[in-house]
């Protein structure tokens, strides 16, 4: 079975997050998730996080926090690893180049969305300690 590790981004921004809705290319298409691509060989999940937030959407991001690594088995042949963190939004327009849309999101809109699996647990985890999440990205934020 080939384990596939991918890092993604839960960006606060003016208490908002940052989802990604899949296009109709992608596999589960229409189906929402936190934005965020494969690591490279050599890579760190945080370096392909920034790698990738700047190629999908034209953005910069600080990486502050890990968040708790999440496992899905798509089929018996790959399982993906999501290795999600806490970022800011640091710099550049959101500009949307692989995926159908992507939207800025207050925390109770979240559970409206229909979630990719892998991203359920990343979800739940971040409506569990949203409190702790968004003061700590505000006093960031200030800096």
């Amino acid at each position: 079975m080939k384990t596939i590790s991918v890092s993604c981004a839960i960006i606060i921004h003016l208490n908002k997050v940052l989802v990604a809705k899949r296009s109709s290319t992608m596999s589960q298409p229409g189906m929402w998730e936190f934005p965020g691509g494969k690591l490279e060989q050599g890579e760190s999940p945080e370096e392909s996080l920034i790698r990738e937030i700047k190629e999908e959407l034209g953005m910069e991001v600080s990486v502050y926090s890990q968040l708790t690594v999440s496992k899905y088995a798509y089929s018996e042949e790959k399982i993906i690893e999501l290795i999600p963190f806490i970022c800011g939004w640091k710099s550049g327009d959101i500009r949307v180049l692989e995926h159908e849309r992507v939207d800025w999101l207050e925390i109770e809109e979240l559970r409206l969305l229909n979630w990719a699996p892998a991203d359920i647990p990343v979800y739940n985890e971040l409506l569990e300690n949203w409190q702790a999440f968004r003061s700590r990205n505000t006093n960031r934020a200030k800096n």
